[in-house]
């Protein structure tokens, strides 16, 4: 009974995602293709690939123009939202493109850990949190102690894309975190209350939706969507954690040392565009008692920074030096004192995995992105030591 409006919408268009990825070629297709003697065979992901890249960067580039303009003529800032809005949601469509081929044709190799998915949701809703007030997106929350033995990364983007999909279809959510009574297994619910008759196809089936699917295949999670008259649900279920990944988890989880009592409460600002590598530092410091904030460029980051001053940046190496330098200068200006910065590189720059800055105010340490999950709290605390 509660799929009794998806069904209706599957005569026509069919919202089962186990086929959300790339397709080929119908054979009547690939017999015109070689009927001509210098047609040249046309690879569908191909095409969504490049689609998925041109759209990105257009949009990229024109979302920075706003961005800049807004700033520069702050009377039209409300006149200017609601576009910066659609750039921004076809920009988001376009790297979902990009990352839902990642998935299905080139996965990434999995790290799994034992991991708190109260904990992940928390980080994810902690990250979102402004991103949810600027669109009036009320979220509650229940929040039980479940262990899941997954790939840390994989989940936060799993859980962050599916509540990005449920604030699409309505303004109050919730989401839960707890165990089957029936099978045991760790499980996530998310719920929006919405009149699912009034939800546009696009919603349903637009890139957020095949990019969480495939996170969750990706993560060998069972998902199942009910409908009811006010709200639409999605159940998510993990793989219970079983005697010996407890024992592998407990056995080479290492805590921070008592070194790191003393960097206890300051306030860290990770940039980054990827959300992967977001996630990752967000773990990597978990436990460290530290205060996270986190932006995904570095507009947003200059927001976070303007209303508390953090002690410590972590930012990714592509980003453009001039903006870190100026980010750098403003926040010395307002503390008096230097702030600590890290940047993360590509490991295959040829650089160590970890060295630390130069002696003077002006100075960087250096990680490399496959350490970080090892090398980012020592690395965090060296540097904070020396400015502090």
């Amino acid at each position: 009974m509660a799929l009794n409006w998806l069904l209706s919408k599957r005569v026509r268009q069919r919202p089962d995602t186990e086929d959300v990825g790339a397709r080929h070629p119908t054979s009547a297709g690939a017999a015109d293709a070689g009927s001509a003697p210098d047609a040249q065979e046309l690879h569908w992901p191909d095409v969504v690939r490049h689609f998925g890249q041109e759209v990105a960067m257009a949009l990229n580039s024109a979302s920075d123009q706003l961005e800049r303009l807004s700033q520069l003529e702050p009377s039209l800032v409300g006149s200017l939202q609601a576009v910066s809005e659609a750039v921004e949601r076809a920009r988001q469509a376009g790297m979902a493109a990009q990352h839902v081929l990642r998935l299905s044709e080139d996965p990434p190799a999995q790290h799994r850990e034992l991991l708190g998915m109260d904990d992940v949701v928390r980080a994810v809703l902690t990250a979102r949190a402004d991103w949810l007030t600027r669109r009036q997106v009320s979220v509650r929350h229940g929040l039980a102690q479940t262990q899941v033995y997954v790939d840390s990364s994989m989940l936060y983007m799993l859980v962050d894309e599916l509540l990005l999909w449920a604030a699409q279809l309505a303004p109050s959510i919730a989401i839960m975190v707890d165990r089957s009574r029936r099978t045991g297994r760790p499980r996530l619910n998310v719920l929006a209350w919405c009149d699912p008759s009034q939800v546009p196809d696009a919603a349903w089936r637009g890139m957020r939706w095949m990019l969480w699917h495939q996170l969750a295949r990706s993560l060998g999670a069972v998902a199942r969507m009910e409908t009811h008259a006010d709200h639409v649900r999605v159940t998510l279920n993990l793989a219970a954690v079983t005697e010996d990944q407890l024992a592998t988890g407990i056995e080479e989880s290492v805590g921070p040392s008592s070194v790191s009592a003393v960097i206890q409460g300051c306030r860290v600002l990770i940039i980054s565009a990827s959300a992967q590598r977001r996630a990752q530092c967000l773990q990597a410091l978990a436990g460290y008692g530290l205060i996270l904030d986190n932006a995904s460029d570095m507009a947003e980051a200059e927001r976070l920074a303007t209303r508390h001053l953090p002690d410590a940046v972590v930012y990714d190496g592509s980003l453009n030096p001039s903006a870190i330098d100026r980010l750098r200068d403003s926040l010395e200006a307002r503390a008096g004192t230097p702030a600590a910065f890290i940047e993360i590189h590509d490991d295959d720059d040829g650089r160590a995995d970890f060295h630390t800055s130069t002696i003077g105010s002006v100075s960087t340490g250096h990680i490399a992105a496959g350490s970080l999950n090892q090398a980012l709290g020592p690395a965090l605390v060296f540097e904070l030591c020396k400015v502090m």
